[in-house]
């Protein structure tokens, strides 16, 4: 996780950066020649005292040069003050220095190659991870597509399942009046039967009674016809 830098320290910072530029340009800078050793002094000559020996390529801050232009004031980058011969600076680094700083370049650019070599390969892995990414993504549409139209059939045939059941509910209920109706009819041709039974039996009484009766008159009647 990236750090955040807070707004207010990244204002001072950058108000610092700005003041230091500006302090920069302000002051003319003189380099140390390819002379081994230079003695910078606490006054514009010989008789003064040596506060220090400066290196060849040493940063020097420019003040002022005598009238006969053989001493310059300078201050080193310690902050120490004082007066070197003049004939022994130089506008613009010393071989040594250029050196020193062409290798300083050297291992700031690479240093940021390698970020950008980093940036790059980070960026590459991010995409790699957005491609998996999307390729899952596209697999879990597909699934829940085919899970959505699993689940309409399954509507649908819920619906037509539905539309069966009320008419067969509604084939019942009819089945169910012509079961009734049906019953009613049966018990009602029975009790007509039992009926029709109740009165040829009561015939049958009726007719064997005057049967019974019919008989001995009709022997009556062919006795006297005898007799006669």
């Amino acid at each position: 996780m990236k750090k955040v830098v807070p707004v207010k320290q990244l204002f001072c910072m950058l108000l610092l950066t700005l003041l230091t530029a500006t302090s920069y340009a302000a002051v003319e800078k003189r380099y140390v020649s390819d002379k081994l050793w230079l003695q910078l002094r606490s006054g514009p000559g010989g008789e003064f005292r040596i506060l220090k020996a400066l290196p060849s390529g040493e940063h020097l801050i420019y003040h002022e040069q005598t009238e006969d232009k053989n001493y310059t004031k300078v201050t080193t980058d310690k902050g120490v003050e004082g007066w070197v011969l003049t004939r022994y600076l130089e506008d613009e680094p010393v071989a040594k220095e250029k050196l020193i700083l062409s290798q300083r370049e050297l291992v700031k650019v690479k240093a940021e190659l390698d970020t950008l070599k980093q940036q790059t390969e980070t960026l590459s892995a991010e995409k790699s991870s957005l491609s998996g990414d999307h390729s899952s993504l596209i697999r879990e549409k597909k699934s829940l597509e085919k899970e959505l139209k699993r689940i309409t059939d399954i509507s649908a045939n819920a619906l037509q399942l539905d539309s069966k059941n009320t008419l067969l509910t509604k084939r019942n209920k009819e089945l169910e009046i012509l079961v009734d109706t049906l019953t009613a009819d049966n018990t009602r041709l029975k009790d007509n039967k039992e009926r029709t039974y109740l009165i040829i039996g009561g015939g049958l009484i009726v007719f064997g009674f005057v049967l019974g009766l019919a008989i001995p008159a009709m022997r009556g009647g062919r006795k006297s016809a005898g007799w006669s």
